[in-house]
């Protein structure tokens, strides 16, 4: 990522307590919900190749009758997928589906689910936070092509996707390749007709202090590529953005980051991009 390479540091912004904000802990992600069309369960018994297409060879898949599928590496649990003939309760997943920019009509889509999956990823003491991030995605991956799946629920940042956005998103998902953005609520704020904001939920995950646009004049699209690329670059790298430190694709380019005060909870402290004009 050549656009993140360069990291300035402006010394007179040094030094602030917020250079120590980050979560101490990362809240790696163990589960997610897949939201399935029908209460019935079909037909499993393709669970075997499903598994082996999104896991590979050497994966398994065992089949329980209280429609529970264990996914296996050789005689080692990867995870599991556990049924549920309900829908997540409380509306949970259509108010975390609502107002996401990348499922228009997400509230009324995800409405239409009858039943859940809930996906859990075992995982190992040696798993680092995006290992098992990655090990949820691909479970969740199997569970909406073996449940007629319709989103996605990442409970640890908030938000809900179709699974055309998760699946496009999680398409040759790998430690370089990381489908930020169905890890992570990019939400949009629009205060006039030129100027918008955004802010992420869920970089707590990784360990690290979510990321927020107060204002700029920049078109939607752009802004939610420039700060997924700012996410990704972090996930991968970890805290590197000091407090005053500037981003840019040239020496030319200097966009200015400070470590402040959440304009969504004032007691947490973020990344804020600071765009000119």
């Amino acid at each position: 990522m050549g656009f993140f390479d360069r990291f300035r540091k402006d010394k007179s912004l040094a030094g602030t307590d917020a250079d120590r904000a980050q979560p101490k802990t990362p809240h790696a992600t163990r589960h997610c919900f897949v939201l399935c069309r029908n209460v019935e369960v079909g037909d499993l018994s393709c669970a075997e190749s499903v598994v082996a297409q999104i896991f590979g060879r050497g994966y398994s898949a065992e089949v329980a009758e209280a429609d529970v599928i264990t996914v296996k590496r050789g005689e080692n649990t990867v995870g599991f997928l556990a049924h549920l003939p309900m829908p997540i309760p409380n509306s949970e997943a259509e108010e975390n589906a609502d107002r996401n920019f990348l499922w228009p009509n997400g509230k009324d889509e995800s409405a239409k689910h009858r039943s859940h999956v809930i996906v859990t990823n075992v995982g190992t003491a040696e798993q680092t936070p995006i290992q098992s991030a990655i090990a949820v995605s691909r479970l969740a991956l199997v569970a909406l092509k073996l449940y007629n799946g319709i989103g996605v629920y990442w409970g640890n940042a908030s938000v809900c996707n179709s699974r055309e956005v998760f699946e496009l998103f999680c398409e040759n998902i790998s430690e370089k390749h990381l489908p930020v953005p169905v890890w992570l609520r990019f939400q949009l704020i629009r205060d006039s007709d030129k100027e918008i904001g955004l802010y992420t939920l869920g970089m707590s995950q990784f360990g690290l202090m979510d990321i927020e646009v107060d204002d700029c004049r920049m078109k939607v699209q752009d802004l939610f590529e420039f700060v997924s690329n700012i996410a990704h670059y972090l996930i991968q790298s970890g805290p590197v953005i000091a407090d005053g430190n500037t981003v840019g694709g040239s020496e030319s380019e200097r966009i200015l980051v400070l470590h402040r005060a959440s304009m969504v909870d004032q007691d947490r402290c973020v990344y804020k991009i600071v765009f000119d004009g």
